[in-house]
């Protein structure tokens, strides 16, 4: 018999068949470290994901963060149909998985291979001309990056002196901006029902029937309350359901004696939420952002919930479009100058041919003049003396007019050689919060609970007796009639209690 509340069975019985918990087998772990090598790496895994079937790699499958693979495989073995263990794993083996909706594991493909792809094909060092560092930064392998080089946990155990694990903890943030790098958020959230209303039961019905009526009443509230919290996909409207920040706000109202100033709703967050969500803000989440995927398991009331969310570094598409926007227009502006140079040159070339035409005749003209000069003075008088004036202020003019031109020149022609600027210099530096290194490797959790009043309507084999009051009576159907028509529909009101765990985990793509 399932509890009125949890719908667990109440005598905690389950099925001992198979169980990789019970089992002797405990060996064929997915953990093992025999995963590295390149046969067992390249094998393909067969997946059966409630019937929807996936092929995937080791490599790739053991290139997903730890919190996602304890989802998939929450006893850390691979299960067959039965629930058997599956010892040596071959490609002919099917592995099942029960409790894992295939949508969201297709959502999960979805974004880890755009991140491979970027990591492949747009190679930050590579695509931006950067320098990387090699000691830390392991070559991809495989669909998802996974790598088989020493692991950063390595060089991190292997750091001794407080200058080196500075530099590590240097070089470690300069990875989050030349990776592709995924924040892994999830959400279960477990949620338990309290009707706000009490019962009445026909007389002539025996205890078993109504035991049978209230468990119907009750599973048609769970599913009601299930559809209502699924539809709520805000990501950061857990946060300020928590009872703790409720009663520390109901404080606040009663010591101003009920007066509560209006204030926004990120002002009513605790510190630790705050930091939380600053934090996810600040590195690719939004105040509005809504879970990638949200399920509700079948036949519990739990709700899962993912996103996966792309940091905001040099690794997006988003960061090469903006690069590639600032490119464009320092090309622009040097095109414009690269104009300005010609149209110089065509006018220069000009002058000097006219140059060239001008002086010869004022050296031959002084050469006449040097060489008249004796025979003539007497008779060149002060006629002769104004024109040869002339003649040589004409040719100076002329020769210091092409020299200020060629000065012009030269300037223009030397922002010719002028190279493409640098990639900080063009955009600005990604804004990386290093706290998200905490999260690499290292799932975090946080619980909270909460609690919410609503209404749900619901199709029910009984009425309102009293509505003021909060009565209803159940009683079974009558056979004689059709049993559909006697189902009503009511607006009951019902206390939820949520319990919210949250899982955080930073992984980076193409290094191990």
């Amino acid at each position: 018999m399932q509890n009125i509340i949890t719908q667990v069975p109440e005598n905690n019985s389950t099925t001992t068949t198979g169980n990789p918990l019970t089992s002797s087998d405990q060996n064929t772990s997915f953990y093992d470290n025999d995963s590295n090598d390149k046969e067992n790496g390249d094998s393909l895994i067969h997946l059966n994901i409630q019937e929807n079937h996936y092929f995937i790699t080791r490599d790739q499958l053991m290139s997903l963060p730890e919190s996602l693979l304890l989802c998939l495989f929450p006893s850390g073995v691979f299960l067959d149909r039965s629930g058997q263990v599956i010892s040596n794993l071959s490609p002919d083996d099917e592995v099942y998985i029960v409790n894992f909706p295939p949508d969201c594991f297709e959502y999960i493909m979805e974004v880890y291979t755009k991140a491979q792809d970027d990591l492949l094909n747009y190679p930050v060092e590579k695509y931006f001309d950067k320098a990387s560092n090699h000691k830390l930064i392991n070559s991809a392998k495989g669909f998802f990056g996974f790598g088989s080089s020493n692991s950063l946990s390595n060089v991190n155990s292997n750091t001794s002196s407080g200058t080196a694990a500075s530099t590590t903890t240097t070089s470690e943030h300069d990875l989050l901006h030349q990776k592709p790098a995924i924040i892994v958020l999830r959400e279960d959230l477990d949620y338990y029902c309290v009707p706000q209303e009490t019962f009445q039961f026909a007389k002539n019905e025996s205890f078993e029937n109504n035991d049978d009526l209230l468990h119907y009443f009750m599973a048609q509230v769970k599913i009601a309350a299930g559809s209502y919290l699924t539809k709520k996909t805000s990501i950061f409207e857990g946060l300020f359901s928590s009872n703790r920040l409720k009663d520390s706000h109901r404080k606040t109202s009663q010591r101003n004696n009920g007066k509560n100033s209006h204030k926004s709703r990120r002002q009513k967050l605790g510190p630790a939420e705050q930091h939380l969500m600053d934090m996810l803000c600040s590195s690719g989440f939004g105040d509005r952002s809504i879970w990638g995927n949200r399920t509700q398991e079948s036949g519990k009331t739990v709700i899962s919930s993912l996103a996966l969310c792309r940091l905001a570094n040099e690794s997006t598409q988003e960061f090469r479009d903006m690069y590639h926007r600032a490119k464009t227009k320092w090309e622009l502006e040097h095109n414009v100058n690269q104009d300005q140079i010609d149209d110089v040159s065509s006018v220069s070339l000009q002058n000097n041919n006219t140059t060239n035409s001008i002086v010869p005749s004022r050296s031959s003209t002084s050469v006449n003049i040097a060489s008249n000069s004796n025979s003539s003075s007497k008779q060149s008088g002060p006629r002769e003396s104004r024109k040869k004036n002339r003649l040589a202020t004409l040719a100076d003019n002329v020769r210091s007019h092409s020299t200020s031109r060629n000065s012009s020149l030269t300037r223009l022609r030397s922002s010719k050689s002028l190279e493409l600027p640098k990639l900080y210099d063009l955009v600005p530096k990604p804004d990386i919060n290093a706290k998200l290194l905490l999260f690499w490797r290292k799932p975090a959790r946080k619980c909270w609970w909460g609690e919410e009043d609503i209404e749900v309507e619901i199709e029910i084999y009984g009425h309102w007796v009293d509505q003021e009051k909060k009565i209803i009576k159940l009683q079974l159907p009558h056979e004689d009639k059709d049993i559909e028509q006697q189902l009503n529909k009511i607006r009951i009101p019902v206390r939820l209690h949520i319990r919210r765990v949250w899982t955080l985990e930073l992984s980076v793509v193409g290094v191990q």
